[in-house]
């Protein structure tokens, strides 16, 4: 048996000494591969003890059982997705960033807020029109390029695909004024 899947069988038998060695043993060189895509040392950190939770849940559960690739790659794989979740996130946000007014609160200090704001853009987001909701999930959730939204959708040329990624964005941050104007 090798030294990975003696240390898969500890964790799923209850050894915490087993996982914190995991933990230790790579969260240096996540934080450095994580600075590298821009994330600041502080977000790295939340998303690399997260990445060490589903791993550890996935062996504990039976999800993960062996391995074709090495304990690292697959932990560095967890956080990757993480990462790229994260920066969708602020990707979105970023667009939305001119029109933030619309989500702002009377009170600064509600937490909740963020919370809320992501459930408005959601609401809003159901009410766009099934081309652009396609448009947005195939830019901002699958990573697709212009060119491969315009030649999925087949538009005419990218200039067209780009404009009309632009106007849905617009159409969503009407909604959102719309939906910010109604009394809760």
């Amino acid at each position: 048996m090798n030294r990975e899947k003696r240390l898969i069988e500890k964790i799923k038998s209850g050894d915490q000494r087993a996982i914190e060695k995991v933990y230790v043993q790579y969260k240096t060189e996540f934080t450095a591969y994580a600075s590298r895509l821009s994330v600041s040392d502080e977000e790295a950190a939340d998303i690399y003890q997260d990445s060490v939770i589903v791993l550890y849940e996935n062996i504990v559960s039976g999800k993960l059982t062996s391995l074709t690739s090495s304990l690292k790659t697959y932990l560095f794989a967890i956080g990757k997705y993480k990462i790229y979740n994260s920066l969708k996130v602020k990707v979105i946000t970023k667009d939305l960033a001119d029109y933030e007014f619309l989500l702002k609160e009377e009170s600064e200090e509600d937490f909740s807020l963020q919370e809320e704001n992501i459930i408005k853009i959601q609401k809003a987001y159901k009410k766009l029109g099934g081309r652009c909701q396609e448009v947005l999930k195939m830019f901002y959730y699958e990573n697709r390029s212009i060119e491969e939204i315009k030649n999925r959708l087949e538009y005419a040329s990218k200039d067209v695909a780009k404009s009309q990624k632009s106007r849905c964005i617009k159409q969503l941050k009407n909604i959102l004024l719309k939906l910010k104007q109604r009394p809760s």
